[in-house]
């Protein structure tokens, strides 16, 4: 192995990801993915510290490295000092996986000012919040990546202002990938399917809901979530730093019938 090639490893290896929603779900198999490629992750987690520390213990069997931070996304006052924490520990960060989310569904003319405030903080404004406070730490470049659906493209019964926030994470996801290109930092988004996390299968009916889902597919089958971790690790692998501001759908061709 070359000087050039030792480099290359250690700065692959010395990289610090934040991973918001990193207890369970995509954001636990997105934040263990990374860790086996080396980096450094800092697993974000607003209630389960049950659910977080398993993560953690699964990253260290790996041989990896992890941080368990507590902090709500839909308080700026947390993601800022969360991002301090970060500055002070670290001193840099390279990537965010701005994966957590939290909404309140139902009919759009029955929702409440209060039920639309907290859908828009802790899905929408959470990715800009993280943008305020995390580029400022990302010093010679980075990535960011958020982790949404594509329920803002298809009305979904019920969903309502929960649609609203996916469409402007969608928005966000683009305007935050022109402005922040210039300075090296790479910004996109991700659409999994539907997949049985433990969120999905806590909503009534989830069960029969997937089993319609599988027979449309044309893959035959759901994503899974480590599927949808593996193309996050490529995102911010700097092996596709010319894929900017793009929403990259992961179901299995689902969304095409």
């Amino acid at each position: 192995m070359g000087i050039c090639d030792v480099l290359r490893y250690l700065m692959a290896t010395n990289r610090v990801v934040l991973v918001t929603g990193a207890s369970r779900g995509f954001g636990r198999a997105i934040a263990i993915e990374l860790a086996k490629g080396g980096d450094r992750v800092i697993l974000n987690f607003r209630r389960s510290m049950t659910e977080v520390q398993g993560v953690y213990d699964e990253i260290q069997k790996l041989g990896g490295q992890a941080k368990i931070y507590r902090a709500d996304m839909g308080d700026e006052s947390k993601i800022s000092g969360m991002m301090d924490v970060i500055r002070d520990e670290y001193g840099h960060l390279d990537s965010i996986i701005a994966n957590a989310s939290f909404g309140i569904p139902g009919p759009l003319l029955t929702t409440k000012s209060k039920a639309w405030d907290i859908t828009m903080d802790a899905t929408a404004r959470s990715l800009l919040n993280l943008a305020q406070y995390g580029v400022p730490l990302m010093r010679q470049g980075g990535h960011i990546v958020s982790v949404s659906s594509y329920g803002h493209e298809r009305i979904l019964p019920g969903y309502g202002v929960v649609g609203v926030a996916k469409g402007a994470v969608a928005t966000l996801t683009k305007a935050l990938a022109v402005e922040l290109a210039p300075k090296g930092i790479i910004v996109n988004g991700v659409l999994p399917g539907v997949s049985p996390t433990k969120s999905m299968m806590a909503i009534p009916g989830a069960a029969e809901a997937l089993e319609m889902v599988t027979q449309q597919t044309p893959m035959g089958r759901l994503v899974t979530p480590e599927e949808v971790a593996k193309v996050v690790a490529f995102l911010v692998s700097g092996h596709a730093n010319m894929i900017v501001g793009q929403q990259l759908i992961i179901d299995g061709g689902a969304i095409l019938v």
